[in-house]
């Protein structure tokens, strides 16, 4: 082995040395989880107390709108209005009767396919 072949071996072992220990001592003390605060528990079970649900069951809608139409589904607001599928036509191919690979007679049929392989939808004023 010549001597700058054992130079470069030395250095490798030790800058790699050096960066295991930078990596290991880099996250030492500090840690990105609070000292201090609610235990999971407790924030769980602030949120699903039955108390809590009815608060958010019996908040007022905001400026005292009743009509609760913001909220339900309407025949202008429908996924189906809004973003109408673009046409896609069925083609129908008839496939004469012939033999199969081991020679046995299949009949004739008919089979169906989309022309596009996905369903397209058209954006609000597409179409």
């Amino acid at each position: 082995m010549t001597v700058h072949k054992k130079i470069f071996s030395w250095a490798a072992l030790i800058s790699l040395g050096l960066s295991l220990i930078s990596c290991a001592n880099q996250w030492a003390g500090t840690s990105p989880i609070p000292d201090s605060g609610p235990t999971i528990s407790q924030i769980y079970n602030s949120h699903t107390t039955v108390s809590n649900i009815q608060q958010k069951a019996n908040r007022p809608l905001p400026d005292g709108d009743t009509s609760l139409s913001g909220y339900t589904r309407q025949v202008f607001n429908e996924l189906s209005v809004v973003f109408p599928r673009l046409p896609n036509p069925t083609i129908v191919m008839y496939i004469f009767p012939h033999l199969s690979k081991e020679r046995a007679p299949i009949p004739g049929y008919s089979t169906m396919f989309q022309l596009y392989e996905r369903v397209e939808y058209a954006l609000p004023g597409e179409i």
